[in-house]
């Protein structure tokens, strides 16, 4: 996996509230991202539930099976 490095701007409150817990602030980060781009994943599934009446689900074990899917590629 490549690395990117970037600047970013966050208050000192939530800097220092990290660094107590870890002081390996990447991999705070690394998680932080990956909780938020799995949560919004989910949003837009939801979001789009509107367009699933069209599919054919039986008992939303294929809508189940996707959102699993999902969670183990983040």
């Amino acid at each position: 996996m490549s690395v990117v490095k970037k600047t970013v701007s966050i208050p000192e409150e939530i800097y220092k509230e990290a660094r107590e817990i870890s002081n390996n602030f990447s991999q705070i980060v690394k998680e932080a991202l990956k909780e938020y781009l799995k949560k919004k994943k989910k949003e837009k599934i939801l979001s789009m539930a509107g367009a699933l009446k069209d599919w054919e689900i039986k008992d939303g074990i294929e809508y189940e099976k996707k959102m699993r899917e999902e969670d183990i590629e983040t």
